[in-house]
């Protein structure tokens, strides 16, 4: 018998039988390739400190902690966020309004949009971009998910085999993803006309007049930096009807609110914004993939529920702070107590030499990983007020104090394209990046967020690469961006202005509802002052 079983979490988990599937002498092929994965991200003696209620890298680390101590600082990152209730921040819908007004300036003066005007909190406003903090009663968030349950809810036909191998495809086809930024990102949005068509357009019509005009001081400063206390939060949400046809949740006795018994999701219920196509019902939390621009490329983040189905497929998963695991819990190998290899096995179709397959579309329990809460972590949490409670104190919200916040589980940080020797940095949570896991990275698919003198996407996918992968899933872009993305080389001409890593541009719409196939009906006066932090 090759695996051995363990029940917990709601599924079912497998882990390596000590001495099984290990070449005779040593470890086995994904083993060793695992050495691309298996980082130590953290520099020694990396810590959290809380300063009146905020966490951030104390000692040595910290005026280099986000790049020095990449694991700690999304700790400490997610703590802020989570107390700071990020649940109520901007959200795209808001920050890029569906019937934009033009931002005011010296030639328009009404009408329009003014970040200096004095907020109504009783009055959100609908056509220039908003902080939904700064409004009471806060403004609902939609619930319009990917997909729509319906009948047997789960039935892709040719696809079932595919939704088997890799279920993480299969909740991001159906989840309801929202993306809240906070004040710091909101505020600049807002100022340097980034929420339209028309503002995009205008930074790209700008960068490209100064060239020609041989100011190339005036092209730079005219390049979208937003300011080091910018921050986005990435939440992947899915309908209950979806985990319970998924059997990821259950009912549970002495509540009205089905979930995992042994490791709760964090809930919410969700009534819609009340626009069209609204799915109101009760939705979980699976996974969070964060930035916050304390480096030039931001540092990134992926977090995951730790009953997700495939939790560290593919690329294992990476945290030197929060959790240690078991260093031998897969025989054959040891990776240390910050990486959790991906499940392997032998092919047995061979009769001699058989090479090591992955095992897909499992639970990754603590039970079998041997997942423990880092002390410095459980300091945090306590510290911050973080999952406090026994129990859920009010399933209909999220809250600080749920308990719920100790099922979550750091899938891996990313704070440069390549590592120091170039190989390629990647990382891909199971709903987030579903079907090309093992391609995605968040910097290099960010990276190529950027609008043209149309203030349009200028590349045909998010992050898209040419190739497919086994499943036919489209891969994406891996390493540092290309040239090619963004320069007319031999003018030079700025093809694609880059927004600084943030795809809330694919929201932008015109001001002027006429405006068709991207193309506005008109572009302001292009903005001339340097626009950096």
């Amino acid at each position: 018998m090759l695996l051995k079983q363990f029940i917990g979490g709601g599924g079912v988990v497998l882990a390596l039988t000590a001495g099984m599937a290990v070449a005779e002498g040593g470890p086995n092929g994904l083993q060793k390739f695992m050495l691309y994965r298996s980082y130590v991200q953290d520099a020694p003696g990396c810590s959290v400190v809380v300063q009146d209620g905020t966490a951030a890298i104390g000692g040595a680390n910290a005026a280099s902690g986000a790049a020095t101590c990449p694991d700690a600082f999304a700790w400490a990152q997610l703590t802020n966020a989570v107390t700071q209730e990020f649940w109520n921040w901007g959200i795209d819908q808001t920050v890029w309004p569906a019937s934009p007004l033009p931002l005011c300036s010296a030639s328009v003066t009404s009408n329009c949009c003014d970040p200096d005007a004095a907020i109504d909190p009783g009055t959100q406003p609908t056509q220039c971009p908003v902080f939904r903090a700064d409004y009471d009663p806060i403004s609902p968030l939609p619930a319009k998910p990917n997909g729509t349950p319906s009948g047997s809810v789960i039935n892709h036909r040719g696809l079932v085999s595919a939704d088997k191998i890799d279920p993480g495809r299969l909740l991001r086809d159906l989840e309801l993803e929202l993306v809240f930024r906070n004040k710091a990102m909101v505020d600049y949005i807002y100022r340097h006309d980034l929420y339209s068509r028309e503002g995009l357009g205008a930074r790209n019509r700008a960068q490209n007049a100064a060239i020609d005009d041989g100011d190339i001081a005036g092209a730079h400063g005219l390049t979208v930096r937003f300011p080091s206390d910018a921050v986005m939060v990435k939440a992947d949400f899915l309908h209950q009807d979806i985990l319970l046809d998924q059997k990821l949740i259950q009912p549970i006795e002495g509540s009205d609110v089905p979930n995992n018994p042994d490791y709760p999701y964090l809930t919410i219920y969700l009534e819609g914004d009340g626009s069209d196509d609204q799915v109101p019902g009760w939705y979980y939390m699976l996974a969070m993939t964060n930035a916050s621009k304390n480096l030039p490329i931001w540092h990134w983040y992926a977090m995951e529920h730790v009953g997700n189905l495939g939790r560290c497929d593919y690329i294992g998963c990476n945290d030197s702070f929060g959790y240690a695991a078991n260093p031998a819990a897969q025989a054959g190998a040891n990776f240390g107590t910050a990486f959790i290899p991906p499940m392997i096995e032998l092919n047995d179709d061979l009769t001699e030499g058989n090479a090591p397959l992955f095992v897909t579309a499992r639970v990754y329990d603590p039970v079998a990983t041997g997942e423990e809460m880092t002390p410095a972590l459980a300091d945090l949490f306590q510290q911050m007020g973080i999952a406090a409670a026994v129990t859920d104190p009010d399933p209909r919200v999220i809250s600080a104090d749920d308990p719920a916040w100790k099922n979550y589980r750091l899938k891996g940080t990313q704070s440069t394209f390549t590592t120091a020797n170039g190989i390629p940095t990647g990382m891909g949570a199971t709903i987030t990046e579903g079907g090309f896991v093992n391609s995605a990275s968040c910097t290099t698919c960010h990276s190529q967020a950027a609008a043209d003198k149309n203030g349009t996407s200028t590349l045909a996918g998010v992050g898209a690469d040419w190739r497919p992968n086994l499943m036919g899933y489209n891969q994406v872009s891996m390493g540092a961006p290309d040239p090619n993305w963004f320069y007319g080389i031999g003018g030079p001409t700025v093809m694609a202005t880059q927004v600084d890593f943030v795809w809330g541009i694919l929201n932008a719409v015109c001001q002027d509802p006429a405006g068709s196939h991207g193309v506005c009906t008109t572009y302001p006066d292009a903005p001339t002052e340097v626009t950096g932090n």
